[in-house]
């Protein structure tokens, strides 16, 4: 048996892969010398022939899957039915939340520190002897999709569940020949500067996954989306495009509504494009497993098999609609990486329509249809105090995500205590260290004051004055006061600590260290208690999968 490797031989792996991260992203100007990203990416075809993987990396059986929201979900739903059903899964998706790891999983578990390693040093060594001279290291995520094919070939897994990182026609993903079947997520606006500024364009760009002879399989799109699957899907020889079915329309054996281990109702488009991606899979793969006679007469009928509903059920996806209560204090955090204005829709569906009650988790699918407010709690149950963690990446639009949070916590009359926290997260694409210390405040200014205007316009999505604690202190003023101007001048941004000042008339509040805001969150919820209002402490961490990885790591839920 391979002996594992130290802390230490994983550390030095992780500082190797450091050095490709370049920080050029697809968008950015190209010098004279530089490869445009279509020669970036025929350069991959490069590097597996010379890497001699070609063969066995188009030997494995895919399941290649595209889209804007629901990527990661749908993925994860796959992994656990077919896991669920016996067949040996790899499965790789992007970004990582707390561990490099987490993009390789074997039978749903993170590899080893070992068995990344191991794999690590001999890409590493292989791509330095046979490619360096002449094509140079690929870049990042170039290398990570490299490693993962070694990683699967190597575990010699049944089936690879495969998540693209970005668009799809030029991701490194797109460098398999010829997969079992295609699937293609909601899509929506997203990533503009790369992959085109209308919702056709970006459809066009995922579409680029479609292969020769393999099916390929939506959930159901805006019209102008759908346009660009079926051109595209007309113009590759033999690929067939179909929509997957509504969720509602499967039954389980025993009659029973098919549960979710995911929660929000946009989980059932994930689901359902799932379920047709197994079915095509399970036709199409060969040697086929030996439950698969079973599984497609059970879907021949509109029935689901049973490892199949179990496996839905049993769907974990960390920094998805996930609710971790604190081990601290008694409140529960409402985790979600949402980052896209559809995405941030149905998270402020999630947290305003369910944290009445705790019921974060399992999902049943509702047929009959239900009211804006979803499941409450009884009248006789306090509402809880609603608090926002907030960040998200500079290229987003601070206005295009808010906006659909304000609307919806008015709308259901679900108002978030303030003030909303704004904090910067500790993690990065520029690096895989996180960095707990002062961080300049200047974007987060701007996304506190995109909150203000927002509470101003919807008035009912906030609410005020009731923040006060047990020293009747304002949540979060004080406080973030005095760490602004210990931490801002720390980091010698003198807008950091100004930005941290938070006004009886804002609804927000900037906070320069994450691990800060976490603790003034917690003190809230002491005041609380000390009230004996018997309401608990709800928090939404959303708008970026860093912010929610860094939330999962200071909560210890990092395994």
């Amino acid at each position: 048996e391979e002996e594992e490797v130290t802390d230490d031989e994983y550390r030095a792996a992780l500082e190797a892969l450091q050095s490709t991260i370049s920080g050029k992203t697809r968008a950015a100007p190209k010098g004279p010398n530089d490869l445009t990203w279509e020669q970036q990416f025929d350069r991959l075809h490069l590097y597996l022939e010379r890497l001699g993987m070609t063969e066995s990396v188009n030997a494995m059986s895919y399941i290649h899957v595209a889209g804007t929201k629901g990527k990661g979900s749908t993925c994860a739903f796959v992994d656990a039915c077919l896991r669920r059903a016996g067949t040996r899964t790899g499965l790789y998706t992007s970004p990582h939340l707390v561990d490099i790891r987490e993009r390789y999983r074997i039978d749903g578990r993170p590899v080893s520190k070992t068995t990344f390693t191991r794999n690590f040093w001999w890409l590493h060594a292989k791509l330095r002897e046979t490619c360096e001279a002449d094509l140079g290291m690929p870049a990042y995520f170039r290398f990570l999709t490299l490693l993962g094919f070694r990683i699967f070939t190597d575990a010699a897994v049944d089936a690879v569940v495969l998540e693209v990182g970005l668009g799809g026609r030029l991701d490194a993903t797109n460098v398999i020949r010829s997969p079992a079947v295609c699937g293609v997520t909601s899509l929506g606006l997203d990533h503009v500067e790369v992959l085109g500024d209308t919702v056709g364009k970006i459809a066009r760009e995922k579409a680029g996954i479609f292969k020769p002879h393999c099916p390929a399989i939506t959930s159901p799109q805006v019209p102008e989306a759908m346009a660009s699957l079926e051109l595209r899907a007309a113009e590759v020889d033999g690929c067939s495009l179909t929509t997957a079915r509504p969720l509602r329309e499967w039954r389980t054996l025993g009659g029973d509504p098919i549960r979710l281990g995911l929660a929000g109702k946009h989980q059932e488009l994930n689901a359902a494009l799932a379920i047709e991606l197994m079915r095509a899979w399970t036709r199409r793969t060969a040697p086929k497993p030996g439950w698969s006679a079973e599984a497609l007469a059970c879907l021949d009928a509109g029935t689901l098999p049973e490892t199949w509903r179990m496996g839905l059920a049993e769907t974990e996806w960390f920094g998805r609609a996930q609710v971790v209560p604190d081990d601290v204090e008694d409140l529960s955090w409402y985790l979600d990486g949402a980052h896209t204005e559809e995405s941030m829709r149905h998270v402020a569906e999630w947290f305003c329509g369910r944290a009445d009650g705790d019921d974060g988790g399992v999902e049943t699918v509702d047929r009959g249809g239900d009211g804006p407010g979803g499941e409450k709690s009884s009248s006789a149950t306090q509402p809880p105090v609603r608090l926002l963690l907030f960040n998200c990446m500079e290229e987003r639009d601070p206005t295009t995500l808010l906006t659909p949070l304000a609307q919806t916590a008015e709308a259901y009359g679900a108002p978030i205590t303030a003030p909303a926290l704004f904090a910067p997260a500790e993690s990065s694409s520029k690096g895989l260290t996180p960095f707990a210390g002062a961080q300049d405040c200047a974007w987060q200014t701007k996304l506190a004051r995109t909150w203000d205007d927002l509470a101003r316009k919807h008035a009912g999505c906030v609410r005020r004055g009731l923040g006060e604690g047990s020293a009747g202190r304002p949540f979060g003023g004080t406080s973030a006061r005095a760490e602004g101007a210990r931490v801002g001048a720390a980091a010698g941004a003198s807008a950091s600590a100004s930005a941290a000042t938070q006004s009886p008339s804002t609804a927000s509040a900037v906070v320069p260290r994450l691990r800060a805001a976490v603790e003034q969150i917690r003190r809230r919820a002491r005041e609380e208690r000390a009230l004996g209002s018997g309401r608990r402490v709800h928090v939404l961490v959303t708008g970026s999968l860093y912010l929610v990885g860094d939330m999962l790591r200071i909560l210890g839920r990092a395994g």
